[in-house]
């Protein structure tokens, strides 16, 4: 199951500055996880590639998951491996700047049940971390 959202990048903001934002693990997961609790760094390197444990607050609860972020020239890779109680569930992103747009394609893997529940949340969360990721990158 795919999804793709776009949101355009503010006047006076370059993409450099967005890609920068993108880059910086920290902001990244700041932005993914607006329930965070906490994270630590499993393995990698937060400059380039790294695999962190994410502990976020969902409407179902509390959750603990694999969150690995690899930068690459115009935007980042996520990749959220997590194991909920009603099976297991893989989203992988492609955040990119281009042409004036930051733009993620998301796909979304697992039973029935758990993809579309991913795909509401999706839908619903993600437009905001967009806003709140150009928000920083004006900063």
């Amino acid at each position: 199951m795919s999804h793709t959202i776009a949101t355009s990048i503010p006047s006076g903001v370059d993409a450099g500055t967005v890609i920068a934002t993108l880059h910086n693990h920290e902001v990244m997961i700041a932005s993914l996880c607006p329930g965070l609790i906490s994270y630590e760094l499993v393995s990698g390197d937060k400059n380039t590639e790294a695999t962190y444990s994410v502990t976020d607050k969902k409407p179902i609860g509390q959750t603990t998951y694999k969150l690995t972020l690899t930068n690459v020239n115009d935007g980042i890779d996520s990749l959220v491996n997590a194991k909920p109680p009603v099976g297991t569930l893989t989203i992988a992103a492609k955040w990119r700047v281009v042409r004036g747009q930051l733009v993620e394609e998301v796909e979304i893997d697992g039973n029935f049940m758990v993809k579309k529940m991913a795909k509401g949340n999706v839908e619903k969360t993600h437009p905001e971390q967009h806003t709140r990721l150009l928000e920083l990158a004006k900063a």
